[in-house]
């Protein structure tokens, strides 16, 4: 399951980026395996906040698959930040969805993880400089991002 939570931070790193491969509106990526599918509108291969571009990951060795899809923007503390939703099957480390905003910039991020009844499991955002990590049992870590 790490692998596949690395193809995913490669994937939503392409599509914060605007890339999704060439010029076409679907790019398959297979290995050994995982086998990857972006897809992206045609009317949103540029754009910063390419909404309707899904990806989905899966291994159909032991049917776990990741899907995620770029649903709109949402404003937060006066930033307009993309949105993207992942859907998780099976429900894995009690984790069923995760909810993935940033900015243009990349400067404000964050990272929600829902469990299958739909309860916050943690948090992870970087806003003002400030990174703030929320644990499923509300305990909260915040680091200085200017200092490290």
């Amino acid at each position: 399951m790490r692998k596949l939570w690395l193809i995913l931070l490669i994937a939503i790193t392409m599509i914060a980026a605007g890339c999704s491969g060439d010029d076409s509106e679907t790019t398959t990526y297979t290995d050994d395996e995982y086998e990857v599918t972006v897809t992206t509108p045609t009317d949103a291969e540029e754009q910063w906040c390419p909404v309707g571009t899904t990806w989905q990951a899966s291994n159909p060795q032991t049917g776990e698959s990741l899907e995620m899809e770029v649903v709109g923007t949402e404003v937060v503390n006066g930033v307009t930040l993309c949105k993207a939703v992942v859907d998780i099957e099976p429900v894995t480390e009690d984790i069923a969805k995760v909810e993935y905003l940033w900015s243009e910039e990349g400067e404000t991020v964050i990272w929600t993880s829902y469990d299958a009844s739909g309860n916050v499991k943690s948090e992870m955002s970087i806003i003002d400089g400030t990174m703030k990590i929320t644990d499923e049992n509300g305990q909260v870590m915040t680091f200085d991002m200017a200092e490290q």
